[in-house]
């Protein structure tokens, strides 16, 4: 009960913070997804350096995972405040590849492979969120309501799963996910896209059925990413990515839905197929 306790509010505190980020000035954003940056590459840097994958500090993981993801959002950031073109964005790339070189040319190459996969699957997504909220002109912001699906997914996904699962999804990589769950939390996620679409995002001027079809790719994206986070953890044999939010684990424990998919909703919106 304490555990369940536990886990609700800081689960709370958590949604609120996410909720007041999207809905408050871009730069709020900005702040508080930079610092889920960095912790999600400490915890990415921390998975790996246990068995001797990831040769090099965490600050060096950190610190460079950082400046690239400053130097991917803060152009896009500048021109939507201040009208300024970006050329500075050109020695950033340079600063950011000449740390690289001196700080991590003596490691191995597994290493720098596996740095340069922390920026994919850390910083990338929420680079991406980052662009479609900056642009987007929208009364109620259109990264919510990813959220809200991908959340919606989450939960009836555990809760199907509890209730009828029996056929397991994945058994190696996660015993508890079930196929029941997956249809449970796919279904409702559906639902959720047409209450958004109908109740929710009405006079925003989406194509019909926007969410709706949104769901349909963003729920089993949702899905991958856990799966994924969970074939990492159990690679390196640990539970769980960090310890920062009680009763849920480390940040990437927290993302690993949303980190693959962001990127999922991002080309859907590029390639216009909602």
């Amino acid at each position: 009960m304490k555990t369940l306790l536990t886990r609700s509010i800081s689960g709370l505190i958590f949604v609120v913070l996410v909720v007041l980020s999207l809905t408050l000035e871009p730069l709020f954003f900005l702040a508080f997804f930079s610092v889920i940056v960095g912790i999600g590459l400490f915890e990415f840097h921390k998975l790996f350096s246990g068995k001797n994958q990831l040769t090099h500090s965490w600050s060096v993981t950190v610190i460079l995972g950082y400046i690239s993801f400053l130097s991917l959002v803060l152009p896009s950031y500048l021109i939507y405040n201040f009208s300024l073109n970006p050329l500075w964005f050109i020695l950033a790339v340079l600063l950011f590849y000449g740390l690289l070189q001196v700080l991590i040319y003596k490691n191995t190459t597994s290493s720098i492979f596996l740095f340069l996969g922390a920026i994919m699957y850390v910083v990338i997504p929420f680079y991406l969120a980052f662009e479609i909220h900056i642009k987007d002109t929208g009364t109620l912001p259109i990264i919510l309501g990813v959220f809200l699906l991908v959340w919606t997914n989450d939960t009836f996904a555990y809760l199907s799963g509890n209730i009828v699962g029996k056929h397991k999804l994945y058994e190696k990589v996660s015993p508890n996910k079930t196929w029941e769950g997956f249809a449970g939390g796919f279904a409702f996620a559906i639902i959720m896209g047409f209450i958004l679409d109908q109740y929710v995002y009405v006079d925003a001027g989406y194509a019909p059925c926007f969410w709706v079809k949104s769901a349909i790719f963003i729920a089993p994206a949702a899905v991958a990413g856990d799966l994924f986070q969970s074939a990492l953890k159990r690679k390196m044999k640990v539970k769980d990515t960090g310890n920062i939010m009680p009763g849920h684990g480390g940040i990437l424990d927290r993302f690993d839905a949303m980190l693959f998919a962001l990127p999922v909703f991002y080309i859907l919106l590029y390639f216009d197929v909602i």
